[in-house]
């Protein structure tokens, strides 16, 4: 069955980026997917609205409707990622129509964790609606999230974890054993944009009121984002992150036990996870990071905030509320290197029931097949191809309560 995937690939490394290069690698024996790539040249670039910007839709546009034109005889499926901007949206929601124009069964999937407070933001709340209408699946990580869609059926809601990227797995399925770091020294990773979104400066902060005798390290490996395009309803100033984190830094004077490595890829990526203990990602807003399955399956402990789907993987013992830096500090005064050890262990076996690529594309291919069975193909017990939801003339669209 062949499928038509829309997706960004890296660079830059982030979660849409990655789950499309993992799903194309672990499908490639099949021949399986024709791919339409809509990446964007920077973080910096996403969800800005521009001439240069319009022009690229229009142009990522134009292949794919040419893709959907040619394909159209040999496949019937068309796989796409919801994005939480506005220049995305309007994308997604002409690639939508695009593809029921030619008949398609459309796959969505989100990778966020807060749909719902950009659509209650956003300025074309009846077109998303519409197109989210015609979808015959949306793909989340986690149950949870659910509720993120109250305006489509709960009959086309499906739960798509995302997968550990293929390299990943194959570099450190390899290793017998990783030797870290043997001394009392707890060194700790953060590893995404360095931004206030990010919970950059949240985790500096925390880690300026911890005791003097508590030994630790940071290594910071991530692209330098100082203007948030996405997560603007905190009530905080949520630009220019690396400077306020600097100013902390300087005035704790903790430059001597922070250390930047800038966007670390390949051996050094590798490098810097086989020197580390922890994983630390106090993130506003998050999906199921890649990071956090990357550090769980390279044997490291987690610290995250509680958003999204994280609490799916990573045990709420080590979660924090979002922007609460008392907490975040408590967790890390908590963390030794025998307990990020023992949790790191843990961490590994949780990822490898349920995360491999392999896994996740045995899932997917379920999907895809109660969408449109292939000939000879019997449903699974309980399972039933869902139709495409309709919104009936006349009906309201959600309005907030």
């Amino acid at each position: 069955m062949k499928v038509i995937l829309v997706g960004p690939l890296p660079p830059p490394y982030s979660g849409p980026e990655m789950v499309t290069q993992t799903l194309l690698e672990t499908a490639k024996p099949l021949g399986q997917y024709i791919h339409v790539n809509i990446s964007s040249p920077s973080n910096a670039t996403k969800g800005h609205w521009s001439i240069a910007a319009l022009w690229r839709v229009l142009r990522q546009a134009s292949l794919f409707a040419w893709v959907l034109w040619t394909q159209r005889k040999q496949s019937h499926i068309v796989h796409l990622p919801l994005s939480q901007s506005t220049t995305g949206t309007l994308r997604d929601v002409l690639f939508i129509r695009l593809a029921k124009g030619f008949g398609y069964r459309i796959v969505a999937q989100f990778h966020g964790g807060d749909f719902l407070r950009f659509y209650w933001a956003s300025r074309f709340q009846k077109l998303i609606a519409r197109a989210l209408a015609q979808i015959d699946c949306l793909l989340v990580f986690d149950s949870s999230l659910f509720k993120q869609f109250p305006f489509v059926k709960r009959e086309i809601l499906q739960v798509l974890v995302n997968p550990v990227p293929m390299k990943w797995v194959k570099h450190w399925s390899s290793l017998r054993s990783v030797q870290r770091p043997s001394s009392r020294t707890l060194v700790i990773l953060f590893m995404s944009h360095l931004s206030v979104a990010k919970g950059l400066v949240d985790l500096i902060e925390a880690l300026s009121r911890l005791p003097s005798k508590k030994q630790w390290e940071l290594n910071l490996a991530g692209e330098i984002l100082d203007e948030e395009r996405n997560v603007l309803w905190t009530g905080r100033d949520m630009n220019n992150g690396w400077d306020k984190a600097q100013a902390i830094i300087h005035s704790h004077h903790l430059a001597e036990r922070i250390h930047y490595h800038g966007v670390v890829t390949g051996e050094n990526k590798v490098r810097l996870f086989q020197q580390s203990h922890v994983l630390v990602l106090p993130s506003y807003s998050e999906g199921l990071p890649i990071v956090i399955l990357e550090a769980m399956y390279a044997g490291l402990a987690v610290i995250a905030s509680d958003v999204g789907a994280i609490s799916s993987v990573v045990p709420r013992s080590f979660l924090h509320k979002p922007g609460d830096v008392t907490q975040l500090a408590d967790l890390l005064r908590e963390m030794t290197v025998e307990k990020a050890q023992n949790s790191g262990q843990n961490n590994r076996q949780i990822v490898e029931h349920g995360y491999l690529p392999e896994q996740v594309m045995s899932q997917l291919q379920r999907i895809y097949h109660h969408l449109c069975p292939p000939r000879n193909y019997r449903l699974p017990k309980g399972l039933r191809v869902v139709r495409p939801h309709r919104m009936a003339p006349g009906k309201s669209f959600p309005r907030r309560s």
